[in-house]
């Protein structure tokens, strides 16, 4: 197992090297063709500069708005499915004798059943109060 993880960190390693080679080597040739191929005029003018900071500034919120609708996608189908498993998981096991909804239920249909069984129905000791709030005698 030991050697395994060795192996795998060497080949990362071994990866990682590569691409900052071609990184440092791509760069090397980039800047040496740019040498060669004439001068540049770097004057630019005010219009000049604020069209290409316009530009560049569109350009990141466009990549950032596509950003976000992925991020938002992804996030709402992972909000999506863990609200149905969690509604799903409820229901199956809270109708179960003892669940939480097996309890609200039972407790509901005892309480409108006294509701029912006892509306109309008055006491008929001594103690009753008649409508005008004096005891009946």
């Amino acid at each position: 197992m030991n050697r395994d993880r060795a192996s795998l960190w060497v080949r990362r390693c071994i990866k990682a090297a590569g691409i900052i080679g071609l990184c440092i080597f791509s760069s090397l040739i980039g800047g040496g063709l740019t040498r060669h191929f004439g001068k540049a005029d770097y004057n630019l003018s005010y219009a000049d500069f604020i069209s290409i900071l316009l530009t560049a500034i569109s350009l990141l919120m466009t990549v950032l708005a596509i950003f976000l609708a992925v991020i938002g996608f992804v996030g709402w189908t992972s909000i999506e499915k863990k609200v149905h498993d969690k509604t799903e998981d409820f229901l199956l096991n809270g109708f179960k004798k003892g669940g939480r909804l097996d309890s609200i239920v039972v407790s509901t249909i005892e309480r409108k059943t006294e509701e029912f069984m006892f509306r109309g129905v008055e006491a008929v000791d001594g103690d009753d109060v008649n409508g005008n709030g004096n005891p009946v005698s």
